[in-house]
Parts: structure tokens; sequence; C-alpha cells
């Protein structure tokens, strides 16, 4: 999936969370400053977009490793987010190049996870712009490590297994994904800094496109664009969290790395799948050319493409996904954001 956190279903695709901020102030820089004076270690991580859907996943993955994390984060309210996954918050813009060096020192790697900027921002200079500033940060601040997060939906759709050397079409969103991508795959040195890219496939939990996919299956408005037939890869949010820690820490620099649990199913499974778990009717279909009518030519593309993605370069760095498929995560991830009330009996 193109990286910028979605609510993907057949009703549209909106933006849920960002990590885009404002001019920081001077207790932002004072919090940037006692940050760095505090953990100039090569144990320090800094994670961008830290609030976010998949931020917030990073940031656990690396604060139970040991990491010292630095989470930055656009909006102070979110602050606690952060705090509650293991890290420190810094609250300040990823467009301001002083605020992203004061950040970045004394960093051993950076995740860029930014993904939507405030309203009416530009999604364009928080993924490309962002990863600039970053990388030129890193450079400066002797950062070694350093990865790009984007998604599986940059790859053109193909029933062929796609590995990390797949054929690359990048449409919408994705596109800005995949010129984020080279930005940062520019500043690529090998023993200075080094670049990987991390491409998740469809990442499940409680938020982000899950969340509006299965709420409208749950409201009996979710379409199936097309047959149904093509698949998706999925991974497990939390999964996805180890493996960026896991490429930072292992990955070849200059590599892109495919975040999958490696087990591909086709969407109308998977919707039927969810209506079943919810116990509502299987979600009826919508014909893609009424779907690019409704929803745009490049989202009817997408949701309609075939992308059964390999794992196996990721596998490789001993990274190994604790919910194996789908079915093993999604009923957990079902009852906590549909809790069941409790029977008389149980009360």
């Amino acid at each position: 999936m193109a990286y910028a956190e979605t609510r993907v279903s057949a009703r549209g695709v909106n933006r849920t969370t960002s990590i885009s901020s404002p001019d920081p102030d001077e207790g932002s820089m004072q919090m940037v400053r006692k940050a760095t004076t505090r953990s100039g270690t090569s144990s320090s991580v800094l994670v961008v977009g830290a609030s976010g859907y998949l931020g917030r996943s990073a940031v656990r993955a690396f604060s139970k490793a040991g990491y010292e994390v630095r989470g930055l984060v656009r909006d102070p309210l979110k602050a606690g987010l952060v705090r509650e996954d293991g890290g420190s918050p810094l609250v300040g813009d990823i467009l301001d190049p002083r605020f992203v060096n004061e950040a970045s020192a004394g960093c051993y790697g950076i995740v860029h996870l930014a993904a939507n900027p405030p309203p009416p921002g530009d999604l364009t200079r928080v993924r490309v712009e962002g990863a600039r500033n970053l990388v030129e940060a890193a450079r400066g601040r002797g950062v070694r490590r350093f990865v790009i997060g984007s998604g599986y939906w940059v790859y053109r759709g193909q029933p062929r297994v796609i590995h990390e050397d797949a054929a690359v079409e990048p449409l919408g969103e994705s596109q800005i994904n995949y010129d984020a991508e080279r930005a940062a795959l520019g500043a690529n040195a090998l023993g200075r800094l080094e670049v990987m890219v991390a491409r998740p496939g469809m990442v499940y939990g409680n938020g982000s496109w899950f969340r509006g996919q299965a709420e409208s299956i749950h409201e009996g408005t979710y379409r199936v664009v097309g047959d149904g037939s093509n698949r998706w890869s999925f991974v497990d949010r939390w999964d996805a969290g180890e493996a960026f820690r896991v490429i930072l820490e292992s990955g070849m620099a200059g590599e892109v790395y495919n975040v999958v649990d490696g087990h591909p199913a086709p969407l109308r499974e998977f919707a039927d799948y969810v209506a079943g778990k919810l116990g509502v009717p299987a979600p009826p279909s919508l014909d893609l050319q009424q779907a690019k009518r409704e929803l745009g030519e490049d989202v009817a593309r997408h949701l309609a493409a075939d992308r059964p993605t390999s794992n196996d370069k990721l596998r490789g760095l001993g990274w190994q996904p604790k919910v194996p498929s789908y079915p093993e995560g999604i009923p957990g991830v079902l009852r906590e954001m549909f809790p069941r009330e409790p029977t008389a009996s149980e009360r």
C-alpha cells in the first residue's frame, strides 16, 4: 500500500493521520537539546511521524529492543502517545531544517514515517522535502543508518509473486512515496549514511485503512472493487514495527525490503472473512469502471490490482512475523474495534 496512511474502502480514501508540524517553539527546541545532551549515543534512534499509525509501531519496537527513541511529532497533544510507546517526544516540523538538524544529533539511525501534512498542506513536501531535510541533517550529524517508509502500491499489479526487483508503476499518492524513496536513496553512501527502503503491504490494525474498511463492512456500505480475485498482501501493524527495526539494524545499504507476512489472499476472501467475524452479510461488488468514476482512476486501479508479494528478502535478515497471516490477527483487532457488550450473566 502507498505509505501515506489512508482509509481504504469502496467509499473512497481519506487521510486519517498526519505528522508535519508548525514552527517549533523554544520549549520544543529545549526538549531537543536535552535529549541530545542526555543520550548522544549510538543507541539513539529518531522516528519521524512517531504518533502515526506506523510510527507508533516503530517507536514501540525500538523501545522494546532497548533503544533511546526520540519521536518527532507535529501536534503537542500527541506527545503522550510517544511516551506511552516508550519514546521521548520532540515537537517540531520536519520541514524546518534547523529543528531536524538538532533532533538528529547523536542518533545512530533515523526512520522516516511522516506521511500527512496539516490541511491544506502538501503531501509531497512532507514525504519528499522531508526526506531531503532528514538525509541532509543525517549526513551533517554523522547518522549511520536511515530507513524511508514507502509502500507496496508502488509496484505494478501482476499475477506473479512480487519481489523487490519487480516492475514499479506508482500512481497517485504512491508516486509521491516513490519520489521520497528516490530522494532518500540519492544520499546513500556505504560506510557513511546507509539508506534502506521499507515497502509495507496492507498493514492491518486498529486504525488507518483497516478501521475504515471494517467500519464500512459493519455498516453495510463497503463494496469490493471488481470480482475480488486480486490478491492483497497483508502484515500485522506491530510486526511492521519490528520490520523497521530489523531493516535499520541489518538491512543492506541501498536495498528495498517488502514488509508483508508472506500469505497474500484474494480481496473477496478477506472482505468476506471480516464480514463473517462481524456477523454481517458479505459486501457486494462494485464494477471496476464504476469504481473509477466514483473513486478516481488511480484509487480504483490500486484497489483492484493483483499484488501477491514475497517477504523472502526481509526474512533473510532474521525477521519473522509473530502473526503468520491475517486469520490469526484480524479477530483480535476486530474485538478491540468493536468491543462486545457483556451479557447479563457476565455482568
